[in-house]
């Protein structure tokens, strides 16, 4: 499919409903700024959770990988629950979830030989608020946004990402310098890991008040029968002059299976089966670059080229907003370059980064059993400008884009059972990536770089030949364009 259109001035009517559109989608968003926020307290304050609960390697990664498996069942979970509730009304249900984390996971050193349990329960429960958040915000906003900005409003959720990332490194950065360290005395008797984490309610707040604001999604109110609410949604979010035609065209789309969503176990025995496991395999794949991996335990790699804790943070924060820059390239590219090319561009420059990496690290001195190239100018900045340009690479294409094709390449009537699968998978193997990176880290940094740039190998040439190009297509039409031939 051509990704190519001729620029038609708009009227004044559909420019005020692109500008309300764009709000909406960056209200739908604050979940995965949320989870972006939480990620990047989990990176300074990990190792003094370690410290305070006394805890051994696997137990410390059992504790940075429980926001995952929390993120796995509200995944799971969200999807099909949105089909029946509907969009908006999941979306407020999780900042009750978010809330509990940040209001009660600082509070765990107080109790004791239960705290770390209950640090586990609480960073499930806004696991379970941020992965449905995550699910279910990329299909209301493909369900809200005009065909030809739609690509770059999904693509704020990876956006929203990277900013709480941002905002929470500043924070982290400011805080520790006044502290002296993630494990040492804060105030009002906590410790600074523990204000960092109360810091989650701003986030949480911010989710909790303006998810209260947006409209229900039109494709879910024709699916319930409320098309003259439909039409009135659509009219403000698309300034189309004949918004019923567009309800006509939704309703059209869902009379094959009677207006009902599929279930998930009903999808698994359709002629919708492939086109939903390459869902999955794009999700897997995106977290098989090692992304979080990489990025929650940055703050080694910075201390294997000579960096200490405070450098480190700075050096996190400064790639936080390197990441920043590319996210941005990404959502204002893939509009015009296609979705399907910008996955191959950016999966290249991403596994030629970690092969970089990867070299590095074999070449590397092995100091106290661990390479060690702090000695080493040279191959020092090249750990970190392949670091760099991975980021570069993945924040550009893989992050936003991701969300992008989830959003919109399911037809309606599976729309909400295949993203719950789609970020299931997400989740899972990024719970996996979480859990064993410390492991593999340890067996061998070469390796695991190597093992990354042949998952980042096999992402590129599964996008080539399975993923169907989807930039400029109705959701309307997506069961036409999924059933086309290649």
């Amino acid at each position: 499919m051509s990704t190519s259109r001729t620029a038609v001035p708009l009227t004044e009517a559909q420019r005020r409903a692109r500008k309300y559109a764009t709000f909406l989608a960056l209200i739908a968003t604050l979940g995965p700024f949320f989870y972006g926020f939480e990620g990047m307290v989990l990176n300074a304050a990990i190792k003094a959770v370690g410290t305070t609960f006394h805890l051994g390697p696997f137990l410390q990664g059992v504790a940075g990988a429980a926001g995952v498996i929390g993120g796995l069942i509200g995944a799971l979970g969200a999807g099909r629950i949105s089909d029946k509730i509907g969009r908006k009304t999941t979306l407020m249900w999780v900042g009750p979830f978010l809330l509990f984390e940040a209001l009660l996971g600082p509070l765990s050193p107080i109790l004791g030989s239960f705290g770390y349990p209950f640090l586990l329960l609480t960073r499930i429960v806004g696991g379970i608020g941020f992965g449905a958040a995550t699910t279910v915000a990329p299909g209301y906003v493909a369900e809200i946004a005009p065909a030809d900005i739609r690509g770059r409003l999904i693509g704020f959720r990876q956006l929203a990402i990277i900013l709480g990332l941002f905002f929470a490194g500043l924070i982290n950065m400011g805080v520790v310098r006044m502290t002296g360290g993630a494990a040492k005395p804060a105030f009002w008797g906590l410790q600074t890991w523990q204000v960092l984490f109360a810091c989650l309610i701003i986030p949480a707040l911010l989710f909790v008040i303006f998810t209260a604001q947006i409209p229900e999604s039109p494709r879910y109110l024709v699916s319930v029968g409320k098309k003259k609410e439909a039409e009135a949604v659509l009219a403000k979010v698309s300034g189309e002059d004949d918004p019923a035609a567009r309800v006509k065209a939704i309703a059209a789309s869902m009379e094959e299976t009677g207006g009902r969503k599929l279930s998930i176990g009903e999808i698994f025995s359709s002629k919708w089966r492939g086109l939903v496991l390459v869902g999955m395999m794009i999700a897997a794949f995106q977290q098989l670059t090692g992304i979080n991996g990489v990025f929650f335990y940055s703050n080694s790699l910075f201390a294997a080229v000579g960096f200490n804790e405070s450098m480190a943070l700075q050096q996190t924060l400064l790639i936080t907003g390197f990441k920043i820059v590319g996210v941005v390239s990404g959502i204002l590219l893939v509009d015009h370059v296609g979705r399907k090319r910008m996955l191959i561009y950016g999966g290249t420059l991403i596994f030629v980064s970690l092969g970089v990496v990867a070299t590095v690290f074999t070449l590397a001195p092995v100091v106290d059993g661990k390479p060690d190239v702090a000695d080493n100018p040279l191959l020092a900045f090249l750990a970190v400008a392949a670091l760099c340009t991975f980021l570069l690479g993945f924040t550009s294409s893989w992050g936003p884009i991701f969300s992008i094709v989830m959003g919109e390449m399911f037809p309606n009537s599976i729309r909400g059972g295949a993203m719950s699968m789609a970020s299931g998978a997400d989740f899972f193997v990024n719970f996996l990536v979480v859990l064993l990176f410390p492991f593999l880290i340890s067996w061998s940094p070469a390796g695991t770089y190597w093992i990354y740039c042949a998952f980042g190998v096999l992402a590129v040439i599964f996008t080539a030949k399975y993923l169907k190009e989807t930039t400029g297509t109705e959701l309307e039409d997506m069961d036409k364009l999924a059933a086309s031939e290649k």
